[in-house]
């Protein structure tokens, strides 16, 4: 390995200070975006919220427990409108879009203490609250694309495989009527990458023959959720890419003495996570260098994309750590509260309702239909007894059923049941009795 390249030890979460490492930059990750969230109002531009958060990140990096680590942005931050995949974090120079009331944001954002990632993504809208809730198709992608990210952290378990989480996938998306964007990937996250080398596909669409990952004990993950209720195909957008990453792969000799310089300065500084083209602005013509490497296949490009026919995508993700007996969190847990009222809700308590109702006639007939068997059989009891009693109840006797006895012989027939009746039998000397 030569120098100046980083080393790809992948440390395990069983190492107390490695998961620790890990947890404090979810907690940090979370605690900008509640931030960034706070601040997306109507006439705000995008590439100031972004500066913003970059910085914030940075600012609470220099204040934790671990200071003195290589720590950085991990995911440079980007607000993404409805239609967007992702990756959107202009520069303020071409900043022409606000946000407006009602429009859907996805919010991307990374942090890493020493070489140790969590990425967390978002979606909003902006003006959502308890008398103005998400509705429509945009409310069934929220909480299909919940759902999706709790029962995969729930089966994200050891011995389960890559293709039991894209059949998951698949299943609560039909459920919900949305698909899952196409070519999108959970990474396992390894020490100074945000994309390790196992990978999961989140949407079974065939395009990629993948191997077969088993999920193991103690591995970090990050779940990408990207939904739609589109097409699963994305295209490029004529949107300028601002966001890139360096394939420690791949090797080249620029021509440019400014490609030179800031891929040194890159491979040197930023290891292999996604940097913003704004971190380079000591460099003139630092464009022409990113895209000078870009060609040269040494920076790989976060192209802005959109869904085909410009219909919504919400986009979920955090990073988990999957343990022994259970699968944790540790970025995405302390998000914003939405308020949803979806049609496909509504839908679903109709059909339960229904569902019941009908449950509960089907009940009720099969308990009278069992109480009518009980009844008929206590009568076919009684008219027994009654016939036994009539041949048998001559002479001093009781009637031996349940059932009215009535006693031929000298006696009163006693029924045991429901009263006495008197016997028919011939008097003997003495007062009649009564009963």
């Amino acid at each position: 390995m030569s120098s100046g390249e980083e080393s790809f030890i992948d440390t395990s979460i069983s190492d107390p200070e490695v998961a620790e490492k890990f947890k404090l930059a979810g907690e940090i990750a979370d605690q900008v975006l509640n931030k960034v969230v706070s601040q997306c109002k109507p006439g705000k531009g995008i590439a100031l919220l972004c500066t913003r958060s970059d910085n914030l990140i940075l600012k609470k990096l220099s204040l934790c427990k671990f200071k003195e680590c290589k720590n950085g942005i991990a995911f440079p931050t980007s607000i993404s409108f409805g239609e967007m995949t992702g990756d959107y974090s202009p520069l303020e120079k071409n900043d022409q879009r606000k946000i407006q009331n009602g429009d859907l944001l996805k919010i991307d954002l990374g942090v890493h203490i020493d070489g140790y990632p969590a990425i967390v993504c978002y979606p909003i809208v902006v003006g959502n609250s308890e008398t103005n809730p998400i509705t429509g198709e945009v409310a069934d992608l929220f909480e299909g694309g919940e759902k999706i990210m709790e029962q995969c952290i729930e089966n994200f378990r050891p011995g389960k495989t890559n293709f039991d989480i894209t059949e998951l996938v698949e299943k609560i998306a039909k459920e919900y009527g949305i698909n899952p964007v196409s070519q999108v990937y959970s990474h396992s996250m390894q020490r100074n990458t945000d994309e390790g080398e196992r990978k999961i596909s989140m949407c079974g669409d065939g395009e990629l023959d993948l191997e077969n990952v088993i999920i193991q004990e103690n591995e970090t993950f990050t779940l990408d959720v990207l939904m739609t209720t589109g097409s699963p195909k994305k295209f490029d957008d004529d949107v300028r890419t601002t966001i890139f990453k360096r394939d420690p792969e791949a090797n080249y000799q620029l021509q440019s003495r400014v490609g030179r310089q800031v891929f040194s300065y890159i491979r040197k500084n930023k290891i292999t996570f996604p940097f913003h083209i704004k971190s380079l602005s000591s460099f003139k013509n630092a464009s022409f260098a990113c895209n000078e490497c870009t060609k040269a296949g040494l920076f790989i490009p976060y192209e802005v994309e959109k869904e085909l026919n410009q219909k919504p995508i919400i986009n979920f993700k955090a990073t988990i750590c999957v343990l022994n007996d259970s699968t944790i969190k540790i970025s995405g847990i302390s998000t914003p509260k939405l308020f949803i009222k979806s049609n496909r809700n509504s839908e679903n308590n109709v059909e339960t309702e229904k569902n019941e109702n009908e449950k509960e006639k089907v009940n009720e007939k099969e308990e009278n239909t069992s109480e009518n068997k009980v009844e008929k059989k206590e009568e076919e009891k009684k008219e027994t007894e009654e016939k036994n009693n009539k041949d048998k109840g001559r002479g001093k006797g009781r009637g031996r059923g349940r059932g009215r006895g009535k006693g031929k012989g000298k006696g009163k027939g006693k029924g045991r049941g429901r009263g006495k009746r008197k016997g028919k039998g011939k008097k003997k000397k003495g007062k009649k009795k009564k009963y």
